[in-house]
């Protein structure tokens, strides 16, 4: 509650989430349930459910399918009382503290080296790329201290680079910290240090350290280029692809451990073939956006487009009355992008036809069908102080609320108007037809591209 009150100033949502935590939670004994199952076993017609007018819908089956795929880290959610949705949010809001604790502690630690290039900055990361390798000394005191920490949910990373002593250190710091903030008593067991060289698992994802010997080419004194083996290590980012299996497993897609068998999907097997694929195009991109920042991206995607194209295609087999995939393929091209069901007459027209005269809808081929079709691993390096969007537009609506602000923007608004980018590009156009090239001709102090 004391984190909730630095931000919320009202106090009749401050004492309606104080009742939310202290309403008792009523759980539903054993013998409620036998009698509710009593009951259901009863009924011997089951309806179509009509939703109410402000009842939501529920959400589509990629969607429920990909929050089934979550990591082991988000399967556990809290539960305050009758807060219900909110366990996330208040979660988030109390672990602040956390981060900003954390964060000066990153500054405090940050310890740069002269021999190392690198990192001079501790909070001026954007010249290092983190696709190239981090040369710096093996061992020794020379080497750049640094700290990084992400947090996701209740579950955080602390990346250290420097002494085994100063992890410990920072692992009593934080456990002292949580003890006096939140009364939690953490053991060592429950933040345990582990190096890098072991590989550590965090959100289906493997981080480990390589070492490698790329050849490094520079220009000697007269101009002579000089080529020389050097020595870096690498961060790697890699996708368990034995967890992918596992979730896969678990949503009945896959069988078999060594060599996992593709099963048919059935839920989708009343809907059509144009909405099953179009809701599985969404689960496979919003996989490929998961696995964004993996090494192996290619192969853990290419391995999920297989599953769900095999298992589609089990799943036409099964409807279409076809005797196996490849006849599926045969018929309906390797990304089923062509109808399987096709009208008796032989008087009419193809189907490529029809789609080109705008008579029937086209089918969305599944993604990612080649290896050539998946995207990169994304090396972009990701700026320390980026803030979400929706952050932004929080902070410029808090900024709104300032009269003094406000007054401003409106002043600025009515004097100089709004201008689109549209309206710019119209007034040079304009410009140029009616003055010519001579009225368009830069100032002595300006320069233009003749090419």
């Amino acid at each position: 509650m004391e984190c909730l009150q630095k931000a919320i100033k009202d106090k009749k949502i401050v004492g309606l989430i104080k009742s939310a935590f202290q309403a008792p939670v009523r759980v539903k004994c054993q013998d409620e349930n036998n009698e509710f199952k009593k009951k259901k076993k009863k009924k011997k017609g089951t309806r179509k459910k009509i939703l109410n007018e402000n009842e939501p819908k529920p959400d589509p089956y990629w969607l429920r399918t990909f929050f089934n795929f979550a990591p082991e880290e988000a399967a556990k959610v809290p539960s305050y009382g009758h807060c219900g949705i909110l366990s996330p949010l208040l979660a988030n809001i109390c672990l602040n503290e956390l981060d900003h604790f954390m964060e000066e502690k990153i500054s405090e630690f940050f310890r740069p080296s002269k021999l190392d290039s690198i990192w001079k900055d501790v909070d001026n990361d954007d010249c290092h790329n983190p696709s190239w390798p981090e040369f710096v000394p093996t061992s020794g005191r020379e080497k750049t201290r640094k700290m990084d920490y992400i947090r996701y949910g209740a579950h955080f990373l602390i990346g250290i680079r420097g002494p085994r002593e100063a992890a410990s250190e920072i692992r009593k710091n934080l456990i002292e910290f949580c003890e006096s903030k939140y009364g939690l008593r953490l053991d060592n067991s429950k933040v345990e240090i582990e190096h890098i060289t072991r590989g550590i698992q965090f959100l289906d994802h493997i981080i480990c350290r390589r070492v490698i010997h790329p050849t490094l080419h520079y220009t000697a004194t007269g101009g002579k280029i000089v080529s020389e083996k050097g020595v870096g290590t690498l961060l790697s980012v890699t996708a368990s692809l034995e967890q992918c299996i596992r979730q896969f497993r678990k949503l009945n897609f896959v069988k078999g451990d060594r060599d996992p068998e593709p099963l048919p999907c059935t839920p989708m097997l009343y809907a059509s073939q144009g909405h099953t694929n179009s809701q599985m195009n969404k689960f496979l991109e919003t996989m490929a956006d998961w696995y964004r920042y993996a090494d192996n991206r290619k192969k853990v995607v290419g391995f999920c487009a297989y599953v769900i194209r095999s298992s589609l295609a089990k799943l036409y087999a099964a409807r279409y009355r076809l005797k196996s995939r490849a006849k599926v393929y045969k018929i309906a091209s390797r990304d089923l992008s062509r109808p399987l069901r096709q009208s008796t007459n032989n008087s009419a027209p193809e189907y490529s036809d029809l789609l080109r005269m705008g008579l029937v809808d086209a089918i969305d081929a599944v993604q990612f069908s080649h290896m050539s079709l998946i995207p990169s691993c994304d090396y972009t390096p990701f700026p320390r102080n980026w803030v979400p969007d929706h952050e932004r537009v929080l902070h410029e609506y808090i900024r709104l609320q300032d009269p003094r602000f406000f007054c401003e923007l409106h002043r600025s608004v009515k004097h100089e108007g709004l201008t689109m980018p549209q309206d710019e590009i119209s007034n040079i156009v304009w410009d140029y037809k009616t003055r010519g090239v001579r009225g368009c001709q830069p100032r002595d102090d300006e320069t233009i591209n003749r090419n």
